[in-house]
């Protein structure tokens, strides 16, 4: 039996940790998106609906509004997102976000290179 390898890394336990690190930063980078966007979506009206109609014209009336609503906040997210992009922000942040993401596809790799070059084939 070989001697185990003083210096042999655990890729699983190094993806995990870089995959932790890209969604960190992913979230870190959408944060400002995501103020600016519950900003608007505090801005937008819902609307009431007048008790004295009858349920369908009150539901029919609930359903309008409630498209109005989506259009609206989904408008409010896309030019949120348009201020604010992913990747331009500071570069340093940008360039953390890929790196982290970059090293978890190698680690992920080397992962699975590892687990076949151990792998054994007796039965």
């Amino acid at each position: 039996m070989a001697p185990p390898n003083r210096f042999a890394l655990d890729w699983r336990r190094l993806m995990r940790w870089c995959l932790l690190g890209t969604a960190i930063m992913f979230l870190w980078l959408m944060a400002p998106v995501v103020k600016c966007t519950f900003t608007a979506f505090q801005a937008t009206p819902l609307g009431e609906v007048d008790q004295d109609l009858a349920p369908s014209q009150a539901d029919a009336e609930r359903v309008e509004q409630g498209q109005g609503f989506v259009a609206k906040v989904t408008t409010a997210a896309k030019v949120c997102y348009q201020q604010t992009p992913l990747l331009g922000q500071e570069s340093w942040k940008g360039n953390l976000l890929l790196a982290f993401a970059a090293a978890t596809v190698i680690t992920w790799a080397l992962r699975r290179w590892d687990a076949r070059r151990r792998k054994t084939f007796d039965g």
